[in-house]
This record gives structure tokens, sequence and C-alpha cells, in this order.
């Protein structure tokens, strides 16, 4: 390294110019923590743009803190991932007699999801886009049987390309808790902390599922799951208060709700694993587009941006409540659009006109003309606006690392001959069957009125594969009829069938890979094979 200055100036002040490792040229200072200062840089080897991490001046001197920042870039630099900060290089350098380490990084253009929570709260979809994220990452790295042990809001970047997760300094092994241990040090931010670290100083992923879930919670309802004023009473609520559960709200699905209060649960075998957490508030985010589009909507559906911006927005922010007309039920489940809000549109001019022409034929049955038969009307709702319940995610073995698990594949629909082209879903037949035509019949002395009963709903299942998931139906016997479907990345819909039949199918691609999946009905309950 060369220049003039103390170790103190190196690396807060006069750093500018300064090459570390004879390739890493410093061009300015980007940001500052209590233990490290970041610099902007230029690998003149690789004529790239870096990030240089180096010990903060009053750190230098301190071993525990140079094995720390050490400890930091071997356990980033075995992980791989988009949602991860990968780590380059590391190297030391003698700075006036003393040997300054650094870490080499990539660098993440933009801010924290710290200082985006400082500029006001976020969009539901946000929150759970950036969470679900960040759970990819977290899955990744419990893969590598690394515990990141200090999720929080610093230490996630918000890039134009999405969440990236940082700061791996106190990450450790997994390993069984040290109960019975008298003395251990915490290391982490106590908002944080899962009971198990502060009990028995366990190293394992459920307290990093826990720390995701204080985050969640804190981005949907804009506030802690507790309430405490000082340290004390904050890691004393986290090791015997339970936290105030997450309450239903607008456009946050019922199991994103339920899934955050499980990621606080106090037992860590009861939370959710990483890699659940990532494909389920992948999924939730995801409907929460869907649903928000309109009917006549085929437009493809867009990322959420990291740099969003609030003014000028009228969508609903978390951590506010809906308008009293809203009923937080009103999602719908995934893969079917919002259309239950055209049905009393469609079905209540269809209903006068019967009541209209019943009433008539009540009020003169003495004339003959006036006794003609009373039309049926069958009114049929269109398809789409069956209430489903929430979906289940299933992951399994075989399944890609989720990121953005039930993603609609992106391009307008549309649909030629019970086929439709990527970017449709299934069930969303835009045509309403018009009220039946009063057919003429013979005169006869009393007007009826035919009621058609309308049969109970088929039984509805959600089967899935390596490539995807499909949700169908039965609605004859020998029939099967899909509701729709949501491919698991990488893979991505190329076709499908939207009319029932014996055997309709949806297949997904990647690559050379393709998997199709056939549904089929045996006793009024459809199964899928895959091929």
């Amino acid at each position: 390294m060369s220049g003039d200055g103390t170790h103190g100036d190196a690396t807060e002040q006069t750093g500018t110019g300064w090459v570390l490792g004879g390739r890493y040229r410093l061009i300015s200072k980007v940001g500052a923590g209590g233990m490290a200062v970041v610099w902007q840089a230029h690998d003149d080897v690789l004529a790239r743009t870096v990030a240089v991490k180096l010990l903060a001046a009053h750190h230098i001197g301190d071993p525990q803190s140079r094995s720390r920042i050490r400890h930091e870039a071997r356990a980033a630099a075995a992980l791989s991932h988009p949602n991860i900060a990968q780590v380059h290089d590391y190297g030391e350098a003698d700075v006036a007699g003393e040997i300054v380490p650094y870490v080499v990084m990539e660098l993440v253009r933009g801010g924290t999801l710290h200082q985006r929570l400082n500029e006001g709260p976020v969009l539901p979809r946000y929150a759970m886009s950036v969470c679900a994220e960040i759970a990819a990452a977290l899955a990744a790295a419990h893969v590598e049987g690394l515990v990141h042990r200090d999720i929080k809001p610093a230490n996630v970047m918000l890039s134009p390309t999405g969440a990236k997760v940082v700061d791996f300094g106190i990450a450790a092994a997994i390993q069984p808790s040290q109960a019975g241990a008298e003395d251990f040090e915490v290391l982490g931010t106590p908002a944080y902390l899962a009971p198990e670290r502060l009990l028995y100083n366990a190293v394992e992923p459920a307290s990093d599922v826990y720390a995701l879930g204080v985050l969640l919670y804190r981005l949907l309802a804009g506030h802690s799951p507790w309430t405490s004023e000082t340290t004390t009473q904050m890691l004393t609520a986290h090791i015997y208060v339970d936290p105030f559960p997450l309450l239903p709200m607008f456009q946050v699905p019922d199991f994103v709700t339920a899934l955050c209060n499980r990621c606080l649960d106090k037992d860590p075998a009861e939370r959710p694993s990483a890699r659940e957490v990532a494909a389920l508030l992948a999924h939730g985010a995801t409907k929460t587009v869907r649903d928000d589009e309109t009917p006549s909507s085929a437009s493809p559906v867009e990322p959420v941006a990291m740099n969003e911006n609030l003014p000028g927005r009228t969508d609903p922010v978390a951590g506010q409540r809906p308008p009293a007309e809203a009923d937080p039920k009103a999602a719908q489940a995934p893969g079917v659009r919002g259309r239950r809000g055209l049905v009393p549109y469609i079905m209540a001019p269809l209903i006068l006109v019967a009541a209209a022409i019943t009433t008539i034929a009540l009020l003169h049955p003495s004339r003959p003309e006036a006794t003609a038969r009373t039309p049926q009307v069958s009114v049929k709702p269109p398809r789409a606006a069956t209430t489903n319940p929430a979906p289940k995610v299933s992951i399994t073995s075989t399944a890609p690392t989720p990121g953005a698990t039930g993603v609609s594949p992106r391009g307008a629909a549309r649909t030629t001959a019970g086929r439709v082209t990527p970017g449709a879903v299934a069930g969303e037949d835009t045509t309403t069957t018009p009220a039946g035509t009063p057919t003429s019949s013979r005169p006869e002395p009393e007007a009826t009125t035919t009621t058609t009963t309308t049969a109970a709903a088929p039984q509805e299942r959600t089967l899935s594969s390596a490539a995807g998931t499909v949700r169908a139906t039965c609605p004859a016997t020998g029939t099967a009829h899909i509701l729709s479907w949501s491919a698991i990345k990488p893979y991505k819909v190329i076709d499908g069938d939207t009319e029932a039949g014996p055997a309709p199918e949806v297949s997904f691609k990647h690559g050379n890979t393709q998997v199709t999946m056939t549904v089929t009905c045996s006793g009024g309950v459809p199964s899928a094979t895959s091929t």
C-alpha cells in the first residue's frame, strides 16, 4: 500500500488514491460503521469496480476484530447466491507499521433497508418481496451449514436487482445448543435475537428465521412485535413474552400472516425453514399482484422495484388498515385474478328479469296470453368467481431453491382453441353465459316458476411437481379441469389446457428440460402425473 499518514488516515480520511495489494485503488468512501469503513475502489487487474471494506482505525490493534473480518471474508466467500453480496478477495496491508485487514467484495449500488425504513412505511407487496429474497439468501447459507446470526435492516442492501444480505462477520457453523454453559457471549442485535440464543447460545438456522420474522412483522405492521423501552425489556420479551399476533391486513394473504406468526414461535422446532419462508412470501407477493389487476388486464407481472418511492402512490402501505368497507378476506386463491367483484353486476340484471316475468304472470292469471310458462333463467357466474382457500406450498428436496415460487409467466395472455400461451392463468375466461332466452310454449292455466338448484362444487386439489403446481377439480365423471398453475423457478410455463377434458395438461420448460403435468380424475378426485 502506498501513501503517507497513519493507519487512521488511511482507513478513514486520506485513503483516496491508495492502492491495496497492488491492484485495488481506493476511489471514495461510501459508508462507515462501528467496525469498518467501506470504500468504492477499482480493480486494476480485472478492470472492474469493487467495494473494499477496511477495518476501522480504532479496531486495527484489536486481535478479535481482525479475526472477525477475516472470518467474514471466509464465510461469505463460501456462498454463491444472487441475494448475497459476493466476496472476491481478502488481504492485509502494511500501513505505518500496522497490519490493516481488508475484504474486497461486490459493490452493491443502493442503500440499506434500514435507510429505506427511515423514509417511511413500505407497501405490503414490497415487504413480502424483500423478505422472500432475504429468506432465499438464508436458505442458501443454511444449506452450507452457516447461520448468519445478525439479520436486521442495516445488513440488507437494496440493489436495483433485488435485496442482498451482507455482513457475515458473526456468522457461525451450525452446532448444538450449549445448554448448561455458565458463561458465553451473545453476538448480534438485541431487537432480533431469538430466545434460544439468549438462553443457551444455540447456533441453528431457526434463529435466523426468528430474526427474519421480526423484520417481516416490522415491515408489515410498522412496529415491533413487543413494547419495550430498554434493551433489558427487549431481551426479556424475547424469552418470556409472546409477541402480539400479526392481525389480518389488506393486501396481505392470510397464509403470510400465519407464516409471520410461526416465525416468531418461542420453540425453534415450530418455526418454518428459510426455504419455506422464501417460497410462501414470494407466492404472497405475486398473489397480491394478480389480485390488484383489473378483470380485463392481461399485462405481465413486473418485479418489485427495490427503489420504490411512496410519494404520489395510492396503494395501501404496510401497517395501515383498510377502509371500513374493505374485506381483508376478499383475496382470491393464487392463479385466479379478480373476478368476484363482477358477479353482482352480472347476476343482478338477470335476477331482475326473471323476477319481473314471474310477477307479471302471477298478477294476471285469467289472461291466457299472460299465462305462458315462465322462461327458465339460468344464472351461471364465472368460474373464477369461486373463492378458494389459500395455497399450500409443498417444499421437497427435488425442487429448485425458491426465490419467486408462484410467479406467473410474463407476457400478455392470448387464448386460442382451448390452449393458452405463457402469461395467461387458467380459469380466466372473460365471457359470461347470458340468461336463457324465453321460448314460446302452449298457454297453460297457471304460471309456473322453475327453480334450478346448483349442485355442490366439485372437490379441488393442488398438485405439485418439481417444475410447478396446478390446481384442478373434477367437474364430471372422467373429466378433469385445470383451474390455475404456477411455475417453480427456473421453470416457465410454455403451454396449458384451459378447457375441461379427460386428461388436460400443463407444460413447463427450463433449458432443454420439459416437464408435462397431466391431470386425470378418479372417483371425483384429481391427480397428476409428470413426464
